[in-house]
């Protein structure tokens, strides 16, 4: 019983807790269709009160929360118009604040879908070795070479 006991004192709960955090951000981000909540965050705009939209390269809007996750899903719209719509509801926007939004949501770049991973990802920008408006990382883009090379060879 005391090794036990010494067990459970020797964890560092912090670090726990932190590490729970970081895995919920990331499932977050998997459900919406990233890699990582990092990408995620990187895709999004900040609309208030902690939630955040991003435009999927499918043409749907995902509108998320990472504080509430645990008790909501993030939710999807098929059109704009339709997340202006549900966003100016919740917060009681009207006239110019709508207009506002609208124009905010016309900052929000499109996220791509990685041809190797199926990864939502935003392009990078600059000059890189890799199609960067196929594959989300220089590592999908050689798997898909390899993963062409070895078709031609067994063919």
């Amino acid at each position: 019983m005391e090794d036990w006991e010494q067990r459970v004192d020797g964890i560092n709960w912090k670090t726990m807790l932190a590490e729970i955090d970081q895995a919920l951000l990331d499932n977050l981000a998997a459900e919406i269709g990233f890699r990582s909540y990092e990408g995620l965050e990187n895709a999004s705009g900040f609309v208030a009160e902690d939630y955040h939209i991003c435009h999927l390269s499918d043409d749907r809007w995902a509108f998320w929360n990472p504080h509430t996750y645990t008790r909501e899903d993030p939710l999807f719209f098929d059109d704009k118009d339709t997340v202006i719509n549900h966003i100016a509801a919740m917060f009681s926007l009207e006239g110019e604040k709508v207009e506002q939004l609208r124009k905010g949501l016309e900052q929000v770049r499109q996220a791509h879908n990685c041809q190797y991973c199926n990864y939502e990802f935003l392009p990078e920008s600059g000059t890189m070795e890799w199609d960067t408006s196929k594959y989300c990382s220089a590592e999908c883009a050689m798997e898909s070479v390899l993963h062409e090379m070895k078709e031609d060879f067994v063919e």
